[in-house]
């Protein structure tokens, strides 16, 4: 066993996702109040949205909210305030067919404006040293940069560095073009050592929250060509890039390549069906990544064949009930490798997790996709999903762009 797949820092992140339908000539929308269940009184100034896009909007003095142009489709729609507590709304929108999705906030639920922290206080200044290096991605603030640094908090809870903030993080991404109201929920940074397996330092790091875009090319125009190639290639081994290749059958094409995963010779054996025997020579050949799963907070190694590919069948890949649709199926905990530098060598490529529900998940042309049941799990081993590097869920190049 060779575990050469260990990175200088590891990530893993969880971030809410509302579905984004595919664009449709007529479109929806979405209004309502937000009150206080108890005094009846309008909730100003609460964020509307559907997490990581750019759609969104705050109500006014009177709790009213807005949201139109909304293709035809399933949404989350979340709101959030720092007085009451996060919730979210299943919404269907229907073309030309207004939605009215009033809601009470429970005064029994509300929250506290104030971050309560238990734990040892570390040197702040280091603590945000390493935040903006793994979680904004740009340890200098050069193009991606917090408005807001002194909403954040810091303290350290079993070895364990933590983040909360007490207002929704601002950040000016001037690497891709966005302005990012982020709410954060964790964040997690841990220094690691391992001697048991020879790999010395790992660091590794986690964060989950909802993020809400705002496009600033109509602020911006003259950077827009610039924030378009930049987009384009921060596209490239996403979850929607790759569901976009895969419903073409362009995987090749697009230079992703599938590794099924092990995390122990049981689990091995298992799935090929062999001898204890032949189970250990074949165990001897894998390499290993290390895998921080953000949803359990735990960690592990996974194992793979790095020269054995995985082949996805016609019986795993089926026509979905709707026209343009497929369903992805009965596959097994996946490594999907983005061979962006075209090497074929894995160990340069950009790594991700994927795991489907057993019942599936329905995906478009353009890398939409929607979850009947159950939870779809992408998570990035790279620092691909720093946010310097996030792009919003309805982000989708021009047709002649989306190709390598």
């Amino acid at each position: 066993m060779t575990p050469f797949m260990k990175k200088n820092a590891l990530l893993s992140f969880f971030i809410l996702i509302g579905t984004v339908a595919p664009a449709i000539a007529q479109t929806g929308s979405v209004s309502g109040v937000i009150t206080d269940s108890l005094t009846g009184q309008p909730v100003a100034n609460l964020t509307v949205f559907i997490p990581s896009s750019t759609f969104g909007t705050i109500t006014n003095q009177k709790g009213e909210y807005h949201l139109g142009r909304l293709n035809p489709g399933d949404y989350t729609l979340m709101f959030r305030h720092l007085s009451y507590p996060t919730t979210t709304r299943l919404i269907s929108v229907e073309p030309g067919k207004p939605v009215i999705l009033n809601l009470a906030l429970s005064e029994e639920s509300r929250k506290l404006n104030e971050v309560s922290i238990i734990g040892r206080i570390p040197d702040q200044r280091l603590a945000f040293h390493l935040f903006k290096t793994y979680f904004l991605g740009d340890q200098k603030e050069a193009t991606c940069i917090l408005q807001n640094p002194q909403d954040l908090k810091f303290y350290e809870d079993g070895g364990t560095l933590k983040a909360v903030a007490k207002n929704p993080l601002i950040i000016t991404n001037r690497h891709l073009g966005y302005r990012i109201t982020f709410f954060l929920d964790y964040f997690n940074y841990v220094e690691d050592k391992n001697p048991d397996t020879g790999l010395g330092r790992n660091d590794y790091f986690s964060y989950g929250g909802s993020a809400l875009f705002q496009d600033l090319s109509v602020v911006i125009p003259i950077m827009t060509m610039g924030w378009r190639v930049a987009r384009k290639n921060e596209f490239k081994g996403s979850l929607k890039h790759f569901l976009a290749a895969l419903y073409r059958d362009q995987l090749t094409k697009e230079h992703y390549y599938l590794r099924t995963t092990f995390q122990s010779p049981e689990d091995l054996q298992l799935a090929e069906k062999r001898s204890n025997a032949m189970t250990k020579i074949r165990w001897a050949e894998t390499d290993s990544l290390f895998n921080m799963d953000p949803a359990i907070h735990k960690s592990s190694y996974l194992h793979y064949y790095p020269a054995e590919e995985y082949p996805l069948s016609q019986n795993q890949i089926t026509a979905g009930l709707q026209t343009g649709e497929k369903k992805l199926q009965a596959v097994p905990s996946l490594l999907v490798f983005s061979d962006y530098r075209k090497t074929r060598d894995l160990r340069d490529d950009w790594i991700s997790t994927l795991r489907i529900p057993e019942k599936g998940i329905i995906f478009d042309q353009d890398g939409n996709y929607r979850v009947p049941e159950g939870t779809l799990s992408w998570i990035n081993h790279d620092n691909s999903m720093q946010i310097i590097r996030l792009l919003p869920s309805d982000y989708m190049p021009k047709l002649n762009e989306n190709h390598r």
